[in-house]
């Protein structure tokens, strides 16, 4: 079964950001004027497939963090640039992030992890939850930092990552 997903707010906000038609987008996706605004209205779902090939086509995090939100919604952190808690500002964005990886790393410099998890009793357990959702938090705060500073410095995120990850398979951290 092929899934689809509702993404007209993502789709506006790229098009805003990056000021593209919808026909230009049309254009680029290959697909008609009339689908763009459908799916910009949320009248008509964008399959997986399609969402992959407008990742792919243009450089914009907070599209991209949208649209693997939307595709692995329950491991994917929201950005957080909806709520009125913070200013949508890198110097905001950044304070956020440093309080948010602050907490984190408090928190696991109260929770050992040395005991085997089968060996671990409720209460370390719960302690390991709320370290869990601790660096959720951090992942909400870094994406929305790296899709501040992408938008003011106008610095690709995708062309960063893409830069990465030889020096990241040259330390062995991935495959």
């Amino acid at each position: 079964m092929t899934r689809k997903f509702k993404v007209g707010k993502s789709i506006k906000g790229l098009r805003k950001r990056q000021d593209i038609t919808q026909e230009n987008m049309a254009s680029d996706l290959h697909v008609s004027k009339q689908l763009v605004s459908h799916m910009e209205n949320n009248r008509r779902t964008m399959s997986e497939e399609l969402i992959k090939s407008s990742v792919s086509f243009y450089s914009d995090a907070a599209y991209g963090f949208e649209m693997a939100r939307e595709t692995a919604r329950d491991y994917i952190t929201p950005l957080t640039n909806g709520g009125k808690a913070v200013e949508w500002h890198r110097l905001a964005l950044e304070e956020v992030f440093k309080r948010e990886a602050t907490e984190a790393i408090n928190r696991f410099n109260e929770v050992s992890l040395v005991k085997p998890p089968q060996y671990v009793d409720e209460e370390e357990k719960s302690q390991i939850i709320e370290g869990i959702k601790e660096l959720l938090d951090v992942q909400a705060s870094i994406n929305s930092f790296l899709v501040g500073l992408e938008q003011e410095y106008n610095v690709s995120i995708k062309d960063c990552m893409r830069s990465r990850l030889p020096e990241w398979k040259a330390k062995g951290l991935i495959v």
